[in-house]
């Protein structure tokens, strides 16, 4: 039955025509941020009183701090790729999250060569709620004003920020205190939340029937004009498979499809003896071929591993091994002798 209701949600919110699943510590950023959201501040004909504030205890930053997130942008080829940017900490962080994705807005000159901002430029932030997990973000009459082809990648965007934040699981689009029910230039329906279930950046493949499917989220290379390498998630849609543990790791050898811009992660001769999850950890066992001849493993090829893990349900930490062993080294001195979790900024901006 979930399988069924993923599979209409791609469907729903246009995954499969247009053409292209959750958060540790560990070695992008620092400690998990996630933060309050602001309370409503409009007065909207609504039972106010059934929303309430995000209280995480997990707030690693004070105001006057610099608190860590992961923003989405979109790329020099398109793709909606996350970047961590340091922002000034105060309650209602998430909205201050999504006020640094406006074109011209307080991130200009923080991104890399080739980023841009795809929420509308003037857009503003009325309100940023939550209810059980649901964010509920109200736009103002900017918000309406981006091309077609960008609506997609604009929904992305919105719900893979907020949902970094522990406490959202949900998001709802609304606009000067109405809810959307489809988005306003393409049409995109909005008939239920949205959540990272809606995939990102998806890879077609026309010998896949959606509905016989399953799908996992994949994390690859990008390069820009400064040579600045940088992680982009990936949804691909695959044969059904109730692995979906392995069938990462081996979508990961597989790489990108052949017209994707991005780059691979892994070698397509590497050795996978086994996957196993044990607990809440995903035991990855692969053999002497994929160290290099430095006798070491590319840290990229490992940071990309432990992101695609920890994007399925119930994959918080991820052990690396090479022919049993878990004396692993790698190229930049990451210790993988015991397992490791996945962090809350992906692509962190130096300050």
């Amino acid at each position: 039955m979930k399988r069924i209701r993923f599979i209409r949600r791609l469907l729903l919110v246009g995954l499969v025509s247009i053409p292209l699943l959750l958060s540790g510590c560990g070695w992008f950023g620092a400690e998990e941020t996630s933060t309050k959201i602001d309370p409503p501040q409009v007065d909207y004909e609504l039972e106010t009183e059934i929303f309430t504030d995000i209280a995480d205890e997990e707030v690693m930053a004070e105001p006057g701090q610099l608190a860590p997130v992961t923003l989405y942008y979109k790329d020099a080829q398109g793709y909606v790729a996350p970047i961590g940017l340091q922002l000034p900490y105060k309650e209602g962080i998430a909205k201050l999250a999504l006020e640094y994705m406006v074109d011209g807005g307080p991130a200009e000159g923080m991104l890399p060569a080739g980023f841009s901002a795809l929420l509308p430029k003037g857009t503003s932030i009325v309100t940023n709620i939550t209810k059980d997990g649901l964010a509920i973000v109200d736009f103002s009459e900017d918000f309406t004003q981006y091309n077609p082809q960008d609506e997609r990648k604009i929904l992305e965007s919105i719900t893979w920020t907020l949902t970094g934040f522990n406490s959202v699981k949900q998001v709802e689009i609304w606009v000067e205190g109405k809810e959307l029910k489809q988005m306003p230039v393409d049409g995109t329906p909005l008939d239920e939340p949205l959540t990272r279930g809606m995939g990102i950046n998806l890879e077609r493949n026309a010998n896949i029937n959606p509905a016989m499917a399953s799908a996992v989220t994949l994390y690859f290379q990008g390069q820009n004009v400064d040579n600045y390498a940088y992680y982009v998630p990936v949804t691909r849609l695959i044969q059904y498979n109730d692995d979906l543990t392995s069938a990462v790791v081996n979508e990961l050898v597989e790489g990108p499809a052949a017209e994707s811009s991005l780059l691979s992660v892994m070698a397509a001769t590497t050795e996978v003896l086994n996957v196993e999850k044990k607990e809440d950890t995903v035991i990855v066992n692969f053999g002497n071929n994929i160290m290099g001849s430095d006798q070491k493993v590319s840290a990229n090829s490992l940071q990309a591993l432990v992101l695609s893990l920890t994007e399925q349900v119930d994959v918080p930490k991820v052990q690396i091994m090479i022919d049993g062993k878990a004396a692993v080294s790698t190229s930049d001195q990451i210790n993988y002798s015991s397992a490791v979790t996945r962090p809350t900024q992906v692509n962190p901006q130096k300050l």
